[in-house]
C-alpha cells in the first residue's frame, strides 16, 4: 500500500477561509500538474496495475487520470461529489442548485473535464450522480454502473422493533454537519409550528460556532438536546425517528442508509440521491425538500401515532453490504478492463 498526501496548498475542508491568491493558487495545482505526479508515475511503473479506480480528486489533481492513461491502463472512475463539474464540489451556490455552470466553474473545472473524458467506466454511488453529470455534458457515451455505499455489519443487526406507546414521548434524531444546506434549519422550523408536545429532538453533529450558537439562542425555548459529535450506532439505537432534511443534492447520505441498518423509521427529504435509497426502505417517508409544512405535517403525524421499527428485507440489506460492494467492484473492473480492450466504445 502507498499512501500520499493530496500535496496542494491546504486542506479544501479545514473550515479556514484563504486568501484570494491562496484559492486561485490552490485551484491552479487542483486543474493542472498536481505536486505529487512524479511519486504517482513511479508507483505506476513499478507496480503495473491491471486497471487504476480513481474517486475524489478533489485537491489531489484530476490530472492523474491522464498520466495513467499515458501508460496504457483503464481508468474506472467513482463520482462521489461534482469535483469535475464544480469548484466547490457541490453544484450548489447561496442555497441553491446550479442548473449551469457558471463562468468561474467552467474555467477551473475546463481541464478536469477533459481529463474525465479518457474515463472508461464511471460508477455513480447513486443513479443521481450519474444522469447528473450527463445533464451537465460529462459521460454522455461513457458506460455506466450504480454502486451504492456500504455500511459494515448491515446483515448482522437484529434491532429492538417494540411498538412505540401512543401518548409517550417521541425521540426524534438529527445526524450530521450543522450546515444551512443540511436543512437543520427547515426542520427546526417544522418543530415550531407542530409546537410543545409528546417529542423531543436530539441533533449529533458539530459546525459553525457562531451558526450552531445562533440556532440555539433562536430555539431555547424548544425541547432540543445540542449533543455535538457523538458516535453514531448509540444514537441510532436511542431515538425513535430519524429526519434528514438536507435541501443540497447530496449524492447518497450515508445517514439514510445507517437508519435502514438499524430498521430506523425515517422522513427524508427528496434532495440528491435520497429517494432512490428511500423507494427500497419501508420505513422511508419523503417530502419535497424546503417544504417545511410537508414536514412539520410527516412529524405531527409520527407524533400522534408513532411507528415501530419494521424489518426489512435481506435482500434490500444486501444491497447495501459490504460484500455486494466488493461484488459489484470486482465485476465493474472486470467490464473496465474488457472495455479498454476493445479500444474503448466511447473514445471513438
Amino acid at each position: 500500500m502507498h499512501r500520499l498526501a493530496h500535496g496542494n496548498l491546504y486542506w479544501p475542508y479545514d473550515g479556514v477561509r484563504h486568501t484570494m491568491l491562496s484559492r486561485i493558487g490552490w485551484h491552479a495545482q487542483d486543474a493542472g500538474a498536481f505536486k505529487r505526479q512524479a511519486k504517482v508515475a513511479q508507483i505506476l511503473d513499478e507496480t503495473a496495475p491491471d486497471i487504476v479506480h480513481t474517486n475524489n480528486l478533489t485537491g489531489f489533481g484530476s490530472q492523474i487520470i491522464p498520466l495513467v492513461k499515458s501508460r496504457g491502463m483503464p481508468v474506472l472512475h467513482t463520482l462521489r461529489d461534482f469535483g469535475l463539474l464544480c469548484s466547490r464540489s457541490s453544484l450548489f451556490k447561496n442555497l441553491h442548485d446550479c442548473d449551469s455552470h457558471c463562468l468561474s466553474c467552467r474555467m477551473l473545472t475546463a481541464r478536469k473535464r477533459s481529463a474525465a473524458s479518457a474515463i472508461d467506466l464511471v460508477v455513480g454511488n447513486s443513479e443521481y450522480m450519474i444522469d447528473r453529470h450527463r445533464e451537465m455534458g460529462l459521460f454522455h457515451d461513457v458506460p455506466s454502473r450504480v454502486i451504492y455505499n456500504a455500511v459494515p455489519g448491515i446483515l448482522d443487526r437484529r434491532p429492538d422493533v417494540t411498538s412505540q406507546s401512543v401518548g409517550a414521548t417521541l425521540h426524534l434524531g438529527y445526524a450530521g454537519a450543522i450546515k444551512p444546506e443540511k436543512g437543520v434549519e427547515v426542520l427546526l422550523e417544522a418543530m415550531r409550528r407542530i409546537g410543545l408536545g409528546n417529542w423531543r429532538l436530539s441533533i449529533a453533529g458539530t459546525g459553525d460556532e457562531e451558526y450552531v450558537s445562533s440556532l440555539k439562542r433562536d430555539h431555547a425555548d424548544l425541547p432540543i438536546d445540542w449533543l455535538g459529535f457523538v458516535p453514531v450506532e448509540p444514537f441510532l439505537d436511542q431515538i425513535d425517528l430519524m429526519v434528514i432534511p438536507s435541501i443540497w443534492p447530496e449524492p447518497m447520505p450515508r445517514t439514510l442508509i445507517e437508519a435502514m441498518s438499524h430498521w430506523l423509521p425515517t422522513i427524508v427529504s427528496d434532495a440528491g440521491g435520497s429517494p432512490e435509497v428511500a423507494a427500497m426502505y419501508p420505513n422511508a417517508k419523503v417530502y419535497h425538500r424546503r417544504d417545511v409544512q410537508a414536514l412539520a405535517d410527516m412529524l405531527a403525524s409520527a407524533i400522534a401515532a408513532p411507528s415501530a421499527r419494521r424489518a426489512v428485507d435481506k435482500s434490500t440489506l444486501q444491497t447495501f453490504s459490504v460484500e455486494r460492494l466488493v461484488e459489484n467492484y470486482l465485476a465493474a473492473y472486470r467490464e473496465t478492463i474488457a472495455i479498454y480492450r476493445r479500444g474503448g466504445d466511447h473514445h471513438g
